[in-house]
């Protein structure tokens, strides 16, 4: 994944810095014969959430209460698992804020060719992607429908990497958005045999129909990321401690924990 940045996010995560200070730091990365302020645009816009004020730039999930968080529960169908040779061919992807879906994106994109597998999966052959929209196209959109929200997503590491290199190769710059994966999320607080996006389907009672494509998938990874939410530790108040709770926690130790009151919320549920 790209270092462009890495250093300037530590610093921000750490502490705010001044204007000055922002510009110094990306002087390096703009390079000896580069622009740095051409360079504060580009990193003004890389998806790194950052709020300005009283000419200090702040690392906005070290502010932002979990509620008042905008998380991006993006999924993508592909037309093979290697970002390097193959592409998206369906993006989907819901905004949640303060408990409400405030808007969605959903794509087909054009492309040529489609094995029979991925077909099988996701219902998705070539001749529904002959009027689709290219790819650059539609990854624009999608970067702009982004923004600076944190990356969510069910195996985040897969979607985040392959829409990264995807956006690169077609000129947008890597992603540079938090992410936050909705397995480990439940790992760490649900008790399941599996973690699977079609297992917990079932399992927690969401029952979404229609999955393998992309919006769906993504509105049945919201709905584990909700359940899930109500199961974090008390303590846990900005985006930065969730982020680190799902980083950092050991998998299962707080689902444990929590995994008799959940049953006993479930069971409570049935009754009504």
């Amino acid at each position: 994944m790209p270092k462009r940045y890495d250093k300037i996010i530590a610093t921000l995560q750490k502490r705010p810095v001044s204007e000055n200070e922002l510009l110094s730091l990306l002087l390096p990365v703009a390079g000896l014969f580069g622009d740095v302020q051409s360079e504060l645009e580009i990193f003004k816009n890389s998806g790194i959430p950052i709020e300005i004020a009283h000419q200090h730039i702040y690392y906005r999930p070290n502010l932002t209460p979990i509620l008042k968080e905008t998380f991006c529960v993006v999924d993508i169908e592909t037309n093979g698992h290697n970002p390097y040779v193959h592409t998206p061919i369906e993006i989907g992807a819901v905004k949640f804020h303060q408990g409400e879906i405030i808007e969605t994106f959903e794509s087909l994109i054009f492309n040529e060719e489609i094995p029979e597998s991925i077909t099988k999966i996701t219902g998705i052959d070539v001749p529904m992607l002959q009027n689709a929209p290219k790819l650059p196209n539609v990854l624009e959109k999608f970067k702009l429908f982004l923004g600076d929200s944190i990356f969510v997503a069910h195996n985040v590491e897969f979607d985040y990497s392959f829409l990264s290199q995807s956006l690169e190769k077609c000129g947008f710059g890597y992603l540079y958005n938090p992410r936050l994966c909705t397995i480990k999320l439940a790992q760490k607080t649900l008790e399941s045999p599996r973690y699977s996006l079609g297992f917990l389907n079932e399992f927690l009672g969401i029952y979404h129909q229609n999955l393998h494509r992309a919006l769906q998938d993504s509105k049945t990874a919201l709905e584990v990321f909700k359940i899930a939410l109500k199961n974090i530790p008390k303590n846990l108040y900005t985006s930065k401690d969730l982020l680190e709770f799902v980083k950092n926690q050991p998998k299962g130790m707080y689902a444990r924990t929590n995994n008799a009151k959940f049953t006993q919320n479930q069971n409570s549920n049935k009754l009504h």
